[in-house]
């Protein structure tokens, strides 16, 4: 496809299954390891309580200290980063399980890492890509544009535009105020694309893109979801699939938040799962298995599907509730092959493949900097990865390293290290990239949780407006709460 090639948002998620050899380790092993939380005395009250200790919940907790006000973070997990999952490889390298790319135009993101003295490397792109079509025949090409019959080009190329331009009219922030919202709501991406391309494989490659983005499948998603997408990115289908995954962070992004989570000095607690939430009149009280919080507000920043099963005292509003009884999240597993070096480079080949044929139907060159060691990362992605869903960890490996000698030749089939994460899994997060709109949820609901729920806010990277589904959109969504939080006190 044309301005960047299918490629995908990898938005930032948590939780383990892998096995590597030897040095690599077993990192659902060392994942699912307990670790002693140090617990340190607190106030009576907090002013503010974050939930979750990703990039929204950090940098809302950071905005707090900075105001000069009280904060506390309770991480479910042992660690932090949310769905920022980094699998060390050694010497300060790592294979990204979780969300990984930036782009131009995420200045919060990339002005993040700059103050964190974290360096950003463009993602490799030297050399050939490689397309498998749905005959089986394996193709090398340069640029952009996948070798397609031209028919299927044509048709492509005019969707993008259609795209773009049906979501000109649609505004980020309320896209259910669009003139033509109520129609396309009530369609779903595959209804669109059905009607609209007429060969097969001009279908095949738009379903694939759609997975790219949302590791669903287009039959599940709201037309006007991917159209408010297309708008909160400015405007352009080509930065979904494309330039939004041209750039990576030097020792992977969890970093942004191990960084943060010492900037804020014991602020944060680790193995906390909030379990209830009771409010007052005057307070937040937080309740996890052991302990209860007291906060004057509280920012929640875990998954929709999540939120949902905490109890709240009094009631979420029903809008709120409907939605999260609505809003699902999608689901891929993410495969990163670990070699001695990447071999696929002495061919003449950029690590890229695009194919009609799964379970992996995308993969990169993911590579640290200097090459050393060589990684491939494919993604099984909507029902690719619910097929694996009861498979053991060996045949997982099998399947993937098999897709991966398909576009890359025998070599790949004998790699030093093998892991991967299959999200919808990890207890705390249960999908990727992220939530999605199924037809006729936006109109019909909007979005409740952009108010405050009494003495509550919600943050996470689908609650923003611009970079949905991206860490930019975390960190913009993260602050945008805190200030609301802060304004409140």
């Amino acid at each position: 496809m044309s301005g960047g090639g299918i490629r995908r948002r990898d938005l930032v998620v948590g939780g383990l299954t892998t096995a590597a050899a030897g040095a690599l380790g077993d990192a659902e092993a060392l994942a699912a390891t307990p670790r002693r939380r140090h617990r340190v005395p607190h106030p009576k009250t907090f002013d503010v309580a974050v939930v979750g200790a990703g990039l929204a919940g950090l940098n809302a907790a950071t905005a707090v200290r900075a105001a000069g006000r009280s904060v506390v973070v309770l991480e479910a997990r042992q660690r932090v980063g949310g769905r920022n999952f980094d699998h060390p490889l050694g010497r300060g390298k790592v294979a990204e399980l979780g969300g990984e790319w930036a782009g131009p135009g995420q200045n919060k993101v990339l002005g993040l890492a700059k103050e964190l003295g974290v360096a950003i490397f463009d993602t490799y792109s030297a050399g050939k890509s490689v397309y498998y079509n749905a005959q089986g025949q394996r193709q090398t090409y340069s640029g952009d544009i996948p070798p397609a019959s031209p028919a299927s080009l044509v048709e492509l190329e005019a969707t993008i535009l259609e795209f773009n331009r049906m979501a000109s009219t649609v505004p980020a922030d309320k896209p259910w105020t669009a003139q033509q919202a109520g129609t396309w709501d009530q369609e779903t991406i595959q209804t669109w694309i059905n009607q609209n391309l007429h060969t097969a494989e001009a279908r095949n490659l738009a379903d694939l893109a759609i997975r790219g983005v949302y590791g669903e499948e287009a039959e599940q998603i709201s037309l006007l979801d991917l159209l408010q997408a297309i708008s909160g990115v400015g405007g352009d289908f080509n930065t979904l699939i494309g330039s939004a995954q041209s750039l990576r962070f030097v020792g992977g992004p969890q970093q942004l938040s191990k960084k943060l989570a010492a900037r804020l000095r014991g602020a944060v607690h680790l193995g906390v799962a909030v379990r209830a939430v009771h409010q007052t009149d005057s307070g937040v009280a937080l309740h996890s298995d052991s302990e209860t919080f007291h906060a004057r507000r509280a920012i929640l920043t875990m998954p929709k599907t999540l939120l949902g099963r905490v109890t709240f005292d009094p009631p979420l509003p029903p809008a709120v509730d409907q939605l999260l009884q609505r809003e699902p999240m999608g689901s891929v597993l993410k495969v990163n092959a670990i070699y001695t070096k990447p071999f696929w480079r002495e061919h003449g080949l950029n690590g890229s493949a695009t194919s009609e044929v799964g379970p992996i139907r995308i993969t990169y060159d993911n590579s640290p900097p200097d090459g050393n060691p060589g990684v491939l990362v494919g993604f099984m992605e909507g029902n690719d990865s619910r097929a694996f869903y009861g498979a053991s960890h060996a045949a997982r490996r099998r399947a993937a390293l098999g897709c991966f000698a398909r576009y890359f030749g025998p070599r790949a089939l004998k790699p030093i290290g093998y892991v991967d994460m299959m999200w919808a899994l990890e207890p705390f997060t249960r999908g990727a990239y992220g939530s999605f709109n199924p037809p006729g949820v936006l109109t019909s609901l909007r979005d409740p949780l952009v108010k405050p729920i009494g003495r509550l806010h919600y943050a996470s990277s689908d609650a923003s407006a611009q970079w949905p589904g991206y860490m930019d959109g975390a960190i913009r969504s993260g602050r945008a709460a805190a200030a609301a939080a802060l304004a409140e006190l």
